[in-house]
């Protein structure tokens, strides 16, 4: 998992920098939230963001807006601050930081968080490709309603060699259905000996 560290701080960097990728992450470092910005915007796989509050050009709270602006999906923002006070957190949430980690950071406290945020963007990435899979299986659906046969009195529908079959189709036909105006030869059959 790659992580951006944006801090101004170059010690603090440095050590943020050692830890994660002492815990096997990929790190990226930054000096401001511009510079994290410009790299977020070039680097997809980025992941998770560790952002200091007070930085220079862009600070981690517009840093944070920005991003959720952009609709950059999954990625998890941990804020590093010294900063305390509950309206400034308020405002921080408001501004779509997913977590907080308070200055001088515990070390264990820190990778908790990490491993929090990393289950997040994994629980996140599977359901965006859930719903992708299941959105193309209803385009594919619909298509495949067109051109397959489905006899709107039995259910059966026509196979590749035109017998008429229950098959298991992934739609439904009612009656009401315009594409389902069709009978199978044995429904017909019925149909019109019942209407002689």
């Amino acid at each position: 998992m790659k992580i951006l560290i944006a801090d101004d701080d170059p010690i603090i960097r440095q050590v943020l920098m050692n830890l994660l990728s002492k815990w096997g992450y990929e790190v990226v470092p930054a000096t401001n939230g511009a510079q994290a910005l410009a790299i977020l915007q070039q680097d997809p796989s980025l992941r998770i963001g560790l952002f200091d509050w007070f930085m220079p050009e862009i600070n981690g709270i517009e840093l944070t807006r920005q991003i959720r602006d952009a609709n950059i999906t999954p990625f998890h923002i941990i804020l590093c601050t010294a900063r305390s006070g509950k309206e400034g957190l308020l405002d921080a949430f408001a501004a779509g930081v997913d977590d907080f980690v308070t200055k001088p950071f515990d070390k264990d406290i820190l990778q908790a968080r990490i491993k929090a945020g990393v289950r997040s963007v994994e629980l996140q990435s599977y359901l965006i490709k859930r719903l992708a899979e299941a959105e193309w299986a209803v385009q594919s659906a619909a298509q495949l309603r067109e051109f397959v046969a489905v006899c709107s009195g039995c259910g059966n529908a026509r196979d590749l060699q035109d017998q008429w079959r229950k098959i298991q189709l992934p739609f439904t036909v009612d009656a009401a259905d315009e594409a389902s105006y069709m009978l199978c030869p044995d429904c017909s059959a019925k149909m019109n000996a019942t209407s002689a």
